[in-house]
């Protein structure tokens, strides 16, 4: 009988042992289907940011408000020497993005100055183009693309842009037109204050 009991004692405890391993390999076969190890090595830099403006004359501008010398434009609409509604007036300026990482948005704007000498600012505007880029309209704000998703050189990323400003014809303001006229006459240029914006351009 004794020995009966230890048999049957003897098995169950087999039994347990088994269902023990059996219960730990279900979990941890069941856990491995979800998790996984392993080990990666990343590096992600932040994009360089390399941006110079020069005037025509080799002077370095920046994104602040710069004095910006136009030249009034030939028209045999108007006398030589003088300025008038639908006259323009240009300047040209260097864009150097050479080892910039990032497409740029360019963006000029005239900034405020004296109504006495110049046409009054919602009557002159001005607009910017970029030469060589793939959609050179001529526009308040010019989308400047990487090439083949590269860095600009200085082959690619040198960039010359002409600003022009356009006056409108405006009656009610004539007595500061006339008088802006008559600053211009002989030198045929305009100096205004310009603010430069060079930014990245977000793809949205």
């Amino acid at each position: 009988m004794a020995k009966n009991e230890r048999k049957t004692r003897t098995k169950r405890a087999i039994f347990v042992v088994i269902a023990l391993l059996l219960v730990a390999y279900l979990i941890s076969s069941t856990y491995a289907r979800y998790s996984t190890v392993g080990n990666a090595n990343g590096k992600v830099d932040i994009a360089k940011w390399a941006v110079v403006m020069k005037a025509d004359d080799g002077t370095t501008l920046n994104s602040t408000t710069q004095d910006i010398t136009f030249k009034v434009q030939s028209n045999t609409e108007v006398v030589p020497g003088k300025i008038a509604p639908a006259v323009t007036a240009k300047a040209e300026i260097e864009l150097d993005l050479t080892g910039t990482e990032v497409s740029v948005d360019f963006t000029p704007t005239i900034s405020a100055y004296t109504p006495s000498t110049l046409p009054s600012a919602d009557k002159i505007t001005l607009t910017s183009a970029v030469e060589g880029t793939k959609d050179n309209k001529v526009g308040s704000s010019n989308y400047i693309p990487l090439v083949d998703n590269k860095a600009f050189t200085a082959e690619n990323g040198k960039k010359k842009v002409t600003l022009t400003l356009t006056w409108a014809n405006d009656d009610k303001n004539n007595a500061n037109d006339t008088a802006t006229g008559m600053l211009a006459d002989g030198s045929r240029t305009i100096t205004i204050p310009v603010t430069l914006t060079v930014q990245q351009h977000i793809n949205t």
